[in-house]
């Protein structure tokens, strides 16, 4: 059984139907963004880890996005939510998606605490491998989309261009437009790259090279320091390595890499409120970290969660539970 279809089975048994139901006491109902996302995935094996521990808690899989979760663990519908770090930190300064949210919203965001943050999905920039480009220094006169019109995406990549050097609107021509026409134009020639979010292997992407040659393009490591200072929430964004090793083996090598590559990302927090005890925050953390090797032989994607970035990237402190674990192994002084 493939990993998708074990993860779908998993869920029909682990996930409840609706996504509002209030958590009994003895279960943790953990808001991920979609079925198909990484960190959705991530949380169906961390419920199997707790089932295998003998736990007192079971953990339920839902998925209400990222902001539409945030706002019922606010409303203490849910126990865990997912979410990035910038837009965490959007919320809580009610700007962004949150800007129309209520003050009783925002001031509950205020009261809540992160367990720990994976970074899984990033931005990855692929071009048809006929055009040359490599790394952003080859955007110009580049026909590309930038995501969804609105998205975060097109901001990101425009002041990424900016530190390149390049101007997006003067320069190049990009688009907003959404990764899967995006990859339609590219096939009939119409287009020279995508913008796609996501894990690694990404199914639009795999799909495609096998319909042309691709190739992947990123940013210039050394330019991640200007980027940072020059976008809102910037010390919040990463630059994710990936070798080159793991890119041909996640495409059985019909993309092509040009090298270790660096996509662009932010951490995924796994946020509660702070009224979780010390214990069952505790427990909740330890169970995935304690448990990460056998995270990581479940799918190519869940194989780059990394425990000593579990705390970078937080927009908001560790529950006092979960900052216990990690100085006990060692991760926080």
């Amino acid at each position: 059984m493939n990993f998708k279809k074990m993860m779908i089975a998993s869920a029909a048994a682990l996930a409840i139907g609706l996504t509002g139901v209030a958590a009994k006491a003895d279960e943790i109902v953990v808001s991920g963004v979609s079925p198909t996302s990484d960190d959705y995935a991530f949380a169906v094996v961390w419920s199997n880890l707790m089932i295998k521990n003998n736990s007192k808690h079971a953990i339920t899989v839902v998925d209400n996005g990222t902001a539409g979760g945030l706002r019922k663990l606010a409303q203490k519908k849910v126990d865990v939510a997912i979410i990035g770090a910038p837009h965490f930190k959007d919320a809580t300064q009610k700007s962004g998606k949150f800007k129309e949210d209520p003050d009783n919203l925002i001031a509950q965001y205020k009261e809540m605490k992160a367990l720990f943050a994976l970074q899984t999905a990033a931005a990855q920039y692929v071009f048809k491998t006929s055009t040359g480009v490599k790394d952003f220094y080859d955007f110009k006169d580049k026909k590309f989309s930038i995501g969804r019109p609105g998205g975060n995406g097109g901001r990101v990549t425009k002041v990424m261009l900016d530190v390149h050097g390049i101007d997006m609107e003067k320069e190049t021509g990009g688009v907003y437009m959404k990764y899967v026409p995006a990859l339609e134009q590219m096939a009939n020639g119409s287009m020279d790259g995508a913008f796609v979010f996501g894990g690694l292997p990404h199914a639009a992407i795999d799909n495609a090279s096998r319909q042309m040659e691709l190739s992947f393009a990123s940013p210039d490591p050394t330019k991640m320091e200007e980027f940072q200072k020059s976008i809102t929430n910037g010390e919040f964004y990463v630059l994710k390595h990936i070798p080159a090793a793991t890119i041909e083996k996640a495409y059985e090598g019909r993309v092509k890499a040009n090298g270790d590559q660096y996509f662009w990302a932010f951490p995924f927090m796994f946020v509660v409120h702070e009224s979780m005890s010390d214990e069952t925050a505790y427990e909740l953390t330890k169970t995935v970290w304690d448990g990460i090797d056998e995270i990581n032989k479940t799918s190519l994607a869940l194989s780059l969660i990394k425990r000593d970035v579990a705390t970078k990237g937080l927009s908001v402190d560790l529950h006092p539970g979960a900052a216990k674990y990690f100085k006990e192994i060692g991760v926080l002084k």
